[in-house]
């Protein structure tokens, strides 16, 4: 279902609730899933999902560009998510616990395997640098915005994406080769 977007945000913030029905069939899905990548719990992730539409359409009116509507509400899902995660997630590995790993900031290299495994292997990272490597990679937060977001240190930021990649890319060559 195509929305004209600037319309139905107009409707929106006049009190048209069909407005915000319309809006939040055609974003629910794809915020729920940024939020369920952070948060692999369908149940928290809902509640926050919930909330994110609420916060959106309460302040629906400091949107200043009604096209970029999409974008905003993904970034309060996100921070949503992330305000949960900051109550509620043991503490990073320190960066003591890192073992040795090649240090190089390379690309990282997935191998051609489904998308459930290469997200298996994901959902298998130790939380902190899970956390890291989605917000790098898949929402594309800058480490100074992780740094920011989790309170840390950008080279903690960095070392924990490293410490992601290394694990990540040896488990998938692992799963790649054994096919």
């Amino acid at each position: 279902m195509s929305i004209d977007l600037k319309k139905t945000i107009r409707q929106l913030r006049k009190g048209n609730q069909l407005a915000g029905f319309q809006l939040y069939q055609n974003f629910s899905q794809a915020t729920y899933n940024s939020i369920l990548r952070l948060i692999p719990q369908e149940d928290i992730a809902r509640d926050l999902l919930q909330d994110s539409f609420i916060q959106a359409f309460e302040k629906i009116d400091s949107l200043e560009n009604e096209l970029a509507f999409g974008g905003w509400l993904k970034r309060i899902a996100i921070n949503k998510a992330l305000a949960h995660l900051r109550q509620d997630l043991r503490p990073f590995i320190s960066l003591e616990e890192v073992p040795d790993f090649e240090s190089e900031d390379e690309e990282l290299e997935m191998p051609d395997l489904p998308f459930s495994q290469i997200n298996a292997a994901i959902m298998q990272l130790p939380a902190g640098c899970r956390l890291i490597f989605q917000l790098y990679y898949l929402e594309e937060y800058s480490h100074a915005e992780i740094a920011n977001e989790l309170n840390t240190s950008l080279s903690n930021s960095k070392t924990q994406l490293r410490y992601a990649k290394s694990l990540l890319q040896n488990h998938l060559k692992s799963a790649y080769e054994n096919r």
